[in-house]
C-alpha cells in the first residue's frame, strides 16, 4: 500500500467481544504479588511503588506465608482447587472498612513515615499517638456502620455447645462446619480433602462423614465407602511391585547365588583348593 492511495472498502462488520480477566491468584502467584504488590495497584505513583520496593513490599519473607494463613483460618479465602476465591465474608468486610485500608498505598505511606524516623526527620512519639488515633477512628467507623453482615453459608446444625446455628465453611484441607460465634468457638470437620485418587477420572478424592460412615467421594460422581477403598487400595498395592522392590529382590537373589555354597568353598580353601581347579 503506498501513502494516499484509494482503497474500495466492500463492507464493515462491527464485532463484539470482552477481554478476559487476569488469572486468579493460587498461594504462589499471591506471595509474589506481595513482594511486588506495586504491580498489581490501579494507582501508579512512582514515589509510592519506589517506597514499596524498598521496604520488600507486604509483610517480609518470613511472615507473608502466616499472613495467608491467617486468611484461610478465618474463612476470609478459600480454595477451589489451585486458585485462591474471597468468601461472602470477606465481600462484606471489605465493603466495610475504609477505603485507604485496601491500598498497598498505606503501607508505602507508612514506611516512608519509619525512614523519617530513622532519619531522624519525625519523632517516634507522634508516630505511635498518630497510629493510636488512626486505629480508633477506623474502629468507630465500623462500629457505627449500620449495615447487617448476613451469613449465606448458615445450615440447619446446631451448635452442641452454644445452641446458635453452625456455618459451613471451606477450610484450606476440606469443608468444616464452625459456631458462628467467635467467642464459642465450636468446629468440625465433615469433609477432607486428600491425597487419594478416583480410580475414574484421577482427580483427588474427598472423605466425607464421619466413623465407620465416612464416604470417598469425587467431582466426577464416584462413591465408594472407607473400607471398600482401603480393601481397593490392599489389593493394587499387592499387585503393584515397586522398581525399588524389584532392585532388591534381585539383589538379594545374587547375593545368595553367590554364598549358596559357601561351605563347600571353605572346606576346599582349607584343603588349599578352589572351585575352578
Amino acid at each position: 500500500m503506498q501513502k494516499g492511495e484509494a482503497i474500495a472498502v466492500k463492507s464493515i462488520s462491527l464485532v463484539q467481544g470482552k477481554t478476559s480477566p487476569p488469572p486468579r491468584f493460587n498461594e504462589g502467584t499471591l506471595l509474589s504479588a506481595m513482594e511486588k504488590p506495586a504491580q498489581h495497584m490501579t494507582e501508579k505513583d512512582a514515589r509510592i511503588s519506589k517506597t514499596l520496593a524498598e521496604a520488600g513490599g507486604i509483610g517480609t519473607v518470613a511472615t507473608r506465608a502466616d499472613i495467608i494463613e491467617k486468611l484461610f483460618a478465618s474463612f476470609l479465602v478459600e480454595k477451589k482447587g489451585k486458585d485462591l476465591h474471597v468468601t461472602s465474608k470477606a465481600k462484606q468486610l471489605l465493603d466495610l472498612v475504609p477505603e485507604e485500608l485496601k491500598s498497598p498505598a498505606l503501607t508505602a505511606e507508612w514506611e516512608q513515615r519509619l525512614e523519617k524516623i530513622v532519619q531522624g526527620k519525625e519523632q517516634k512519639s507522634a508516630f505511635i499517638a498518630e497510629m493510636k488515633e488512626y486505629a480508633k477512628s477506623v474502629v468507630g467507623q465500623v462500629k457505627a456502620d449500620t449495615t447487617t453482615f448476613r451469613h449465606d453459608n448458615k445450615t440447619g446444625e446446631k451448635c452442641p455447645e452454644c445452641g446458635k446455628f453452625l456455618l459451613e465453611v471451606n477450610g484450606k484441607k476440606g469443608k468444616m462446619r464452625v459456631c458462628q460465634d467467635r467467642e464459642c468457638g465450636y468446629r468440625k470437620n465433615i469433609a477432607m480433602t486428600t491425597n487419594a485418587r478416583c480410580p475414574k477420572c484421577k482427580k483427588k478424592l474427598e472423605l466425607r462423614g464421619q466413623g465407620e460412615g465416612q464416604v470417598f467421594a469425587c467431582v466426577c460422581g464416584h462413591r465408594e465407602k472407607k473400607a471398600q477403598f482401603e480393601q481397593r487400595r490392599k489389593q493394587n498395592k499387592n499387585k503393584n511391585v515397586s522398581k525399588k522392590e524389584v532392585n532388591n529382590y534381585m539383589k538379594q537373589q545374587k547375593k545368595e547365588e553367590d554364598f549358596s555354597n559357601s561351605a563347600l568353598a571353605d572346606q576346599l580353601a582349607k584343603l588349599g583348593l578352589n572351585k575352578d581347579k
